[in-house]
């Protein structure tokens, strides 16, 4: 165990760390290899999230459970439900759990315990959400193997600790993202209930090396398309959609809906290029705007005057103004200018174009 004075040293190391890394993935494992110094553990997976859906969108997999058992993973996240879940932490005011205290010590109570984590060796579970501007932008998956103690009262609090700081700096790298996919058309994939692919159209494997962490992660599909298939599989109204970072530094939608088939359902997956929308969606959430500034940046974007844009949205000239400059705060620009070249012309204008000559082709 670190001792007690250690602690505020290793938190700044952490924070500094992930804050010289460079994209979302890299935050996580500057952040990952620090934390160890203070909270010892065998597996560990780093997770982005929808910040509004909580729905997986990619991360980081390689050091945590081998990538045959994510799809079994994130079905019991989002389909069979279990203790110490992504949105139910999220619910709670601490960021921090652990599934031996949610539990009460009994990990037998738990599906991913009994399925994945007693097969493999391993015992508790840490689940860190990186949190700011009121929302959780990814998480930290922490494990160890039965032979270690459960994580203390002492090892929750330090991991406490980093959720803002370390939530702040991945909130950031979603706005450094101005690119595009290379890959102009959707891709269709239909799986079974227990996500065997039925059949998938000939750009599918392009977007699954482009969606995953790794070109042959092994698991057929990326991890964020199996999120999305299981919510679809237990969503009432049997569709899903996500919003999610590429290998190549662009963003991609992955969308799904359930299909009625007989007794058993299917899932049909959709992946392609982000729409102009999705993109600007994904980037109100990074910049913590509010609807009504979401709005405001969206009729400027278009190049509305303030007189028009009061008109459409039923306010006063000077309530636009007022938003105008929260919106210039939020997105560190000074004037209208900087922020249509900065939001309009990396990320909503590539979308765009990229639509307009799929719609043309």
């Amino acid at each position: 165990m670190v001792r007690t004075t250690n602690w505020q040293s290793i938190h700044g190391r952490t924070v500094r760390a992930a804050r010289q890394a460079r994209g979302s993935v890299a935050v996580l494992e500057a952040a990952a290899t620090t934390i160890a110094q203070a909270v010892p553990f065998e597996l560990w997976a780093g997770v982005l999230l929808d910040p509004v859906t909580l729905l997986n969108v990619g991360g980081c997999y390689r050091h945590g459970v081998s990538a045959a058992w994510l799809p079994r993973m994130l079905d019991i996240e989002y389909r069979e439900g279990d203790a110490l879940s992504m949105p139910g932490l999220a619910r709670q005011a601490q960021p921090v759990g652990t599934l031996s205290a949610a539990l009460g010590g009994e990990l037998e109570r738990s599906l991913r315990y009994q399925d994945i984590y007693r097969p493999l060796g391993m015992a508790d579970e840490m689940r860190l959400l990186l949190r700011d501007a009121g929302r959780v932008w990814g998480a930290l998956v922490l494990t160890r193997s039965a032979d270690r103690p459960p994580f203390s009262a002492a090892e929750t609090e330090f991991a406490a600790r980093l959720s803002a700081p370390l939530g702040r700096v991945l909130r950031d790298t979603l706005t450094e993202r101005p690119t595009t996919p290379g890959i102009e058309t959707r891709s269709l994939v239909v799986l079974t209930a227990e996500y065997e692919i039925v059949t998938r159209s000939g750009t599918a494997a392009a977007w699954c090396a482009e969606l995953a962490e790794t070109p042959d992660c092994g698991t057929g599909l990326p991890p964020a398309a199996y999120g999305v298939a299981a919510a679809a599989l237990n969503s009432g109204s049997g569709g899903s959609r996500v919003c999610v970072p590429t290998r190549s530094g662009g963003w991609a939608a992955i969308e799904g809906w359930r299909l009625e088939t007989g007794e058993r359902p299917q899932v049909a997956l959709s992946m392609g290029p982000a729409s102009p929308p999705d993109r600007i969606a994904a980037l109100m959430e990074a910049y913590a705007l509010t609807p009504r500034e979401c709005q405001v940046l969206t009729e400027v974007v278009s190049g509305a005057p303030t007189a028009e844009i009061a008109g459409r949205l039923t306010l006063s000239p000077f309530t636009v103004q007022d938003h105008l400059k929260s919106v210039f705060a939020k997105t560190g620009v000074r004037s209208r200018r900087e922020l249509v070249g900065q939001i309009f012309f990396p990320h909503y204008l590539p979308a765009l174009a990229q639509q307009e000559a799929g719609a043309g082709a």
